[in-house]
């Protein structure tokens, strides 16, 4: 029993160990922050604006552009146009409804995030894609790459919660088998007492019957 005990907290002290660690084994280097966009669109320069003005630019996320339309009056198809619209679809599969190739600018963030339209928000979504590292789902498609991409939540604090859920888990099954192991120890202990006072109880009774026998003989 000693043995197993002995091999179930190395088991705990590792899970907790790897939980702890989890977060850092998938560090990316960069992360591709693709922009489709539209020449002269107003709100594609403000997004451009936005990104560059993030203290993670060049250290945590690079800026990808890629033309969409070669003009947002117009709206005649970029070079770009072929692959905005197959990531699009891709991305409405999962659920990102708002991802449409019919809006600039059209945002996309490893396989986490997909969107058209301003969004001047977008730090905690980069520092999740470079923490867990970038599922770079445009340059796959780009390249004919598999690739995988997850559902969408439609809260990003969703988002943030699904990745946690897993060192939640962890730790739950640290503190569980934690306390298996102290209500083992517990009852083990109560046992071991409990065969103790019997043993002192027998041999207190053995002694008073030596001693009645022993006056009864004198």
């Amino acid at each position: 029993m000693k043995r197993f005990l002995k091999i179930l907290l190395v088991f705990i002290l590792v899970l907790g160990f790897s939980a702890c660690g989890k977060s850092n084994t998938k560090k990316a280097e960069k992360v591709k922050v693709y922009v489709f966009e539209a020449g002269g669109c107003p709100y594609c320069e403000q997004e451009i604006e936005y990104l560059k003005s993030l203290d993670g630019l060049d250290t945590k996320f690079e800026i990808v552009q890629k033309e969409l339309y070669v003009d947002h009056i117009n709206w005649e198809a970029g070079k770009d146009f072929d692959l905005g619209v197959k990531v699009s679809n891709a991305f409405n599969e999962k659920g990102y409804n708002d991802a449409t190739y019919q809006a600039t600018p059209f945002v996309v963030i490893s396989d986490i995030y997909a969107s058209s339209g301003l969004n001047t928000d977008l730090a905690g979504v980069i520092n999740t894609a470079y923490e867990e590292g970038d599922n770079d789902v445009v340059g796959s498609i780009s390249n004919g790459k598999s690739y995988d991409i997850r559902k969408n939540e439609t809260e990003i604090d969703k988002t943030f919660n699904a990745i946690n859920k897993t060192y939640t888990i962890n730790f739950i099954i640290v503190y569980v088998l934690l306390g298996l192991i102290f209500i083992y120890l517990f009852i083990t202990r109560n046992k071991k007492n409990k065969i103790v006072k019997t043993n002192t109880n027998s041999n207190e009774e053995k002694i008073k019957k030596s001693t009645k026998q022993t006056k009864k003989k004198k």
